[in-house]
């Protein structure tokens, strides 16, 4: 897929399962269900903690092409995390297969549920419409969410030739 349409636009990408595999120490689904949401974890309670999850996790060599190419002062990650082990292996893996992509441009949510009022946020922080941000996901929640709010809602399929 040509993704010329992204050029001079935000651009707010999800990172488990948009920009690497939805696989960990590999398993897709770990034990642990999370009672508040009905989801079940991509990984165990211990691999949250104290596992090295991310160190072979393979990314997706399109969303690299792609995201590349953008302004990297308008490319932006929004992903959830459990535990604070978490979100330092998912830095050091968008260092090493992202090193365009800012760490100040790196959002961690508690609550995946906060996806859209985040890019409400950013919109009003950046000044610029809603119809300015393009977001990119793998849950249609959130992108049904986003795109009744007037952002750009891409699944990760839109992209995969």
């Amino acid at each position: 897929m040509k993704a010329d349409f992204l050029k001079n636009k935000y651009v707010f990408v999800d990172l488990d399962g948009t920009l690497c595999e939805y696989r960990y120490n590999n398993h897709i689904g770990g034990k642990t269900v999370d009672p508040n949401f009905k989801h079940e974890w991509s990984q165990t309670l211990e691999e949250f903690l104290f596992a090295k999850t991310y160190e072979n996790v393979r990314p997706l060599k399109t969303m690299q092409k792609i995201l590349s190419k953008l302004d990297p002062e308008k490319v932006y990650i929004i992903s959830a995390l459990i535990t604070s082990h978490e979100v330092f292996q998912k830095i050091e893996w968008l260092n090493k297969h992202y090193p365009f992509i800012k760490k100040e441009n790196m959002i961690f949510l508690a609550d995946l549920h906060l996806k859209t009022e985040v890019l409400q946020e950013y919109a009003k922080h950046l000044n610029v419409p809603e119809n300015q941000i393009v977001f990119i996901d793998d849950t249609l929640q959130y992108l049904r969410d986003a795109e009744a709010c007037g952002f750009n809602a891409y699944h990760i399929t839109s992209f995969v030739e």
